[in-house]
């Protein structure tokens, strides 16, 4: 009798053991690098889609972040990087800083938000070079070395 009554708490034990056995199978050294930027528009919404990496998400929250409440100016192109680690570096003309988002369950966490220039940015463009993120303002040629933590190097050129 007493084994009867222990059969459902050794039934759940054993189930349990398994679930946990299976939730450990992980895949390692798995490289999220996407080594060509994305360049998105976002519709009248502030919606951008990135077809070919199956990425939508909005960009009104970027822009708050960005300007604040008050001064909004018209963003016509998003641009974005991913790293080796996942993370999603985000930037646009006009900006100041490069978001480093970290994607989640149907979000994008704010990670680090990384001041790189005091001025507006005139042309950025991304760069995957050497494992490195690369964020280069071709109207100044300056190239930014950037790491999730912050700026790795500052090269100034010509």
């Amino acid at each position: 009798m007493k084994l009867s009554k222990l059969t459902p708490l050794i039934f759940l034990i054993s189930v349990s053991l398994i679930g946990t056995a299976c939730n450990k199978f992980v895949i390692e050294g798995v490289n999220y690098s996407q080594e060509v930027e994305s360049v998105l528009e976002p519709d009248e919404n502030g919606n951008v889609e990135d077809v070919r990496h199956d990425l939508t998400f909005n960009i009104n929250p970027l822009l708050k972040e960005e300007f604040g409440e008050g001064e909004q100016l018209n963003i016509e192109e998003i641009r974005l990087i991913r790293n080796a680690e996942g993370f999603y570096f985000i930037t646009a003309k006009n900006f100041r800083h490069v978001y480093v988002m970290k994607p989640g369950h149907s979000n994008l966490k704010l990670e680090n938000k990384i001041r790189v220039s005091d001025d507006r940015l005139i042309s950025p463009a991304f760069n995957y070079r050497d494992g490195i993120v690369q964020l280069v303002n071709t109207g100044t040629n300056d190239v930014y070395a950037l790491r999730v933590d912050g700026i790795e190097e500052l090269n100034q050129e010509g």
